[in-house]
């Protein structure tokens, strides 16, 4: 297994927990953090002991999105699918073909490609401090997860307001729209996380699995290319130019034309 830098890994009690440990930057995803869940994940679906996942955060934030000094790094088409396929792809798409049940304790804001997390994630449970956003649009971007599987999530009209807005909601208002299981006091987060998992050890684990299995066939590698690919092209228009530079200046975009 990789060694940890960026996250840390403990089974407990048929539990294994993966905790986003860059708390400097808000648990920001960049390509190490990206590689380790991955290798957690894996290391949880091969361990014999391990009947369910939490993901979690280290410190205020659960996940605010990607790094943006590793993102706006990326100068090319083909620098952009080198770092989704390599890193961030892997760990997408083992959160869904994952055997076991996985569990998003969300401590705090999750952002981004943060909030995408929780969404592939089987269950939520979060913390009353804990925010959710899909901010890309404000900035000329998309967020591809919650493209494909926003509307399967929360239904059409919810998912296209957060992604349209990009307006943060309270973990209340996450619950109400389908975001989110349970909302508790920051102390019983992970209490509840680990409660929730026990409760999915109550059944068949070959059952858990074939019903994974048909839940994620709302989400196969086809969409997850194409969103990719618009991701690539609208980046790379004028204005994901303008939303580019006007989030580095910190200032508002100025669409052309409007």
């Amino acid at each position: 297994m990789l060694s940890l830098e960026c996250t840390l890994y403990e089974e407990r009690e048929s539990i294994a927990w993966i905790t986003l440990n860059r708390p400097e930057v808000l648990n920001a995803l960049n390509r190490r953090l990206w590689r380790e869940i991955f290798e957690n994940l894996n290391c949880a679906e091969k361990s014999g002991g391990v009947r369910a996942v939490v993901i979690t955060g280290a410190g205020r934030a659960f996940c605010v999105g990607d790094d943006i000094k590793e993102v706006f790094n990326l100068k090319t088409p083909e620098d952009i699918r080198n770092f989704f396929w390599n890193f961030a792809a892997p760990t997408i798409t083992k959160i869904v073909s994952l055997s076991k049940p996985v569990i998003a304790a969300v401590n705090g804001p999750a952002y981004g490609g943060g909030c995408e997390i929780a969404m592939l994630c089987d269950l939520v449970v979060a913390s009353t401090n804990a925010t959710f956003a899909v901010p890309e649009a404000l900035i000329g971007a998309i967020p591809p997860i919650a493209a494909i599987i926003g509307a399967f999530v929360m239904g059409k009209l919810n998912a296209s307001w957060m992604m349209f807005t990009g307006e943060p909601i309270t973990a209340e208002e996450a619950k109400r729209l389908g975001l989110v299981n349970e909302v508790v006091p920051p102390e019983q987060l992970s209490p509840t996380a680990e409660k929730m998992a026990k409760a999915t050890m109550r059944a068949a684990p070959s059952a858990i699995k074939a019903i994974k299995k048909l839940a994620s066939m709302n989400f196969d590698q086809e969409k997850l290319e194409k969103a990719v690919e618009e991701l690539i092209n609208i980046v790379q228009t004028e204005e994901g130019k303008e939303g580019h530079r006007a989030f580095i200046e910190k200032r508002l975009p100025k669409w052309a034309n409007f």
